[in-house]
């Protein structure tokens, strides 16, 4: 009986073995075929925000900060889901979630620069007006500005002196900053100039009467901002209720919402609750910002 337990026992020890090196084995065929893709599409995510923040003369992180984030970010909140709040749907929902958290940051910093760079442009056509009557040409304009104004507007100036001084006409590269801006106060500058370049006219009275547009647009924006703010604080509050309302019921019935980190089946319906939330606010949100 103890030969025969001392075989069982080594037996057993020796199926572990073997199933530890078919895991192993398994592991590193997985990491060998899904290497390759893994990394081309790291690359190609890497250039493709470096692009972006190059566009948008943000050094205040690099393409490489991001993508960290977003990868590295994303293996250790899964990580930390299955480990620590043992459980699998919860470790997947957090790595979807740092997985798209650099885009959102990209996009706000976008959105930012683009509102900085309308909020300027009042200033940019009323600069473009005195420039012109005081007998300058575009090109000693554009010099003005770059010299004179503040980030953001003189960076993207600048770059368009540099395309001048280059050897690149002036439509071509107002039209080149035109499309990557993607700013409507913006365009329509660069439109003025290149429509004033092409088939002349008084740039200056443009520019003028686009300063007064430009300020009564202001005006209403800032008008609806205000009418708007109560909307905004009501999505606020309808993303926040739910963590609220948890927080009473685990007061009054802690079973009933421990029933959702317990069970799978509560793990899951739980986080399609958090999405539902999320997507809901954001759709609100969304609905609250109007473009005037």
């Amino acid at each position: 009986m103890e030969v025969s337990g001392e075989l069982l026992s080594v037996e057993l020890i020796a199926a572990y073995i073997l199933a530890f090196l078919a895991a192993l084995v398994f592991v590193y065929s997985a990491v060998e075929l899904l290497l390759p893709g893994v990394r081309a599409r790291m690359r190609a995510d890497e250039a493709e925000i470096d692009a972006k923040l190059q566009d948008l003369f943000y050094t205040d992180s690099q393409a490489r900060t991001f993508l960290f984030i977003k990868y590295g970010g994303a293996l250790v909140a899964l990580v930390v889901g299955v480990l620590l709040l043992d459980s699998l749907v919860f470790g997947l929902f957090l790595a979807v979630l740092v997985f798209l958290l650099p885009g959102f940051m990209l996009d706000n910093i976008v959105r930012r620069r683009r509102e900085r760079l309308a909020e300027q442009t009042g200033d940019v056509m009323t600069a473009f007006s005195a420039c012109i009557k005081g007998g300058m040409t575009i090109e000693q304009s554009i010099d003005e500005i770059v010299d004179t104004m503040r980030p953001p507007i003189a960076e993207e100036f600048a770059l368009i002196r540099e395309r001048i001084e280059a050897g690149q006409p002036v439509i071509a590269a107002v039209r080149s900053a035109n499309q990557r801006l993607d700013v409507p106060r913006l365009s329509l500058i660069f439109q003025t100039i290149t429509i004033s370049l092409e088939r002349g006219g008084r740039l200056a009275t443009l520019m003028d009467r686009l300063a007064e547009s430009t300020r009564e647009i202001e005006r209403v924006e800032e008008r609806v901002k205000t009418e708007t703010s109560g909307l905004r604080l009501s999505a606020r509050i309808m993303a926040v209720m739910p963590l609220v309302l948890g927080i009473m019921l685990y007061t009054a019935d802690p079973k009933m919402i421990t029933l959702l980190f317990d069970t799978i089946a509560g793990n899951i319906i739980l986080v399609i609750a958090i999405a539902l939330d999320i997507s809901a606010y954001m759709i609100m949100k969304k609905l609250i910002d109007l473009d005037v």
